[in-house]
């Protein structure tokens, strides 16, 4: 750990040079300097948010929540769940937002979750053909789509029984869009090569749709896109989106309750990945991650992911981060490094199952 943390500390002082060379003499604008929207400025304000995403939110768990200091939820919306489609999700979100709180709805945009109100009876990966593939980091009943199809964007954009049009009539205050990097899966890019489409261009499209659809009925409404943080090289993408929240940028664990739950940190430079200092700094369970899943983030540098946030954060976006750890001194030094770049982090366990209290917010941190 010791190694590391030295190494990180050069990555961002590397970070803010090459990110200040980059934006100089540019229309780049700072977080301060640029005019906010009305969703801007509600994340903007977030100073602690907690992410959940068990469909069993119990009613101790929810006192839990209600009763924090946090500024901002993520939540599963639950009533797409077929076995809780007539949980009173409007009723939880009205608690939840009476305690003051921001409620977001987590929403894979670019999987087909097999256990949603949506997925009928005999769908299977190829049948129908949008669906093609199994999840690559091992989440069972998660399938990559082919997200251009008309199939999938109704399931969305339907204006009477849309999964969008469901969050804004419940209440929701925004959506937070997981797999967004459904565009690099393998499966998803032979799709797209049989298809004759680009799938970047593809997903940057779905994103403005559903924007522009939700934005049009709420301009407050907050966009959050889960990882691909490569996407800050596309400025027009930035206005599409009031945020960028990124799982893993400095510890990660193991998916759909695998062990271990947390605390693997990811090689802090590009030459440290894969290398054997880098596999032997690292505790069993840790080394048998990295070495039994080849998609495992702990294969990604710090540094790949912190040189694109920070380019997106200098054009005055607004980065959150998520990352995994148990133990109190890594979830103090991500708090603290995460706060120390103008971020908005979370620390929890992998499987994002469990309450975690409010880490104690700094003021004048997010930019």
């Amino acid at each position: 750990m010791t190694i590391r943390r030295g190494a990180l500390s050069v990555i961002v002082g590397l970070t803010l040079v090459v990110v200040t060379l980059a934006v100089a003499g540019t229309a780049g604008v700072t977080a301060q300097e640029r005019d906010r929207t009305p969703a801007e400025q509600r994340l903007a304000a977030v100073q602690t948010w907690f992410y959940y995403l068990s469909v069993d939110l119990d009613s101790d768990v929810l006192a839990q929540v209600i009763e924090s200091d946090y500024d901002m939820v993520v939540i599963d919306p639950i009533v797409t769940e077929r076995e809780n489609a007539d949980y009173d999700i409007a009723g939880t979100v009205r608690a939840l937002q009476d305690s003051g709180k921001i409620v977001i709805a987590y929403m894979d945009i670019g999987q087909a979750e097999d256990y949603r109100t949506y997925w009928q009876d005999g769908w299977r990966i190829g049948d129908p053909e949008w669906i093609v593939g199994d999840d690559p980091d091992g989440w069972s009943g998660n399938y990559p789509v082919a997200f251009w199809w008309d199939e999938w964007r109704d399931i969305w954009l339907d204006p009477e029984d849309g999964l969008l049009q469901l969050l804004l009539d419940t209440g929701f205050d925004g959506i937070y869009m997981d797999w967004i990097e459904a565009y690099s899966d393998e499966y998803v890019v032979a799709m797209a090569e049989e298809d004759g489409v680009d799938p970047v261009q593809e997903m940057l499209w779905f994103v403005e749709d559903i924007s522009t659809y939700t934005k049009a009925q709420r301009e407050d409404f907050i966009v959050i896109a889960q990882n691909a943080a490569e996407l800050a090289e596309y400025a027009d993408y930035l206005v599409l989106i009031d945020g960028i929240a990124q799982e893993s940028i400095w510890f990660d664990g193991a998916a759909d309750g695998a062990e271990p739950e947390g605390d693997c940190p990811l090689p802090a430079t590009e030459a440290d990945v894969d290398t054997v200092a880098y596999r032997e700094s690292l505790s069993a369970p840790c080394r048998a991650l990295l070495e039994s899943d080849p998609n495992s983030q702990l294969h990604t540098s710090s540094e790949s992911y912190l040189a694109y946030l920070m380019m997106a954060h200098a054009q005055g976006e607004i980065i959150l981060t998520v990352d995994y750890a148990l133990q109190a001194e890594n979830v103090a030094w991500v708090y603290a490094t995460s706060r120390g770049l103008g971020f908005i982090p979370f620390v929890g366990v992998r499987n994002l199952d469990r309450f975690v209290p409010p880490f104690p917010a700094q003021q004048g941190t997010n930019g």
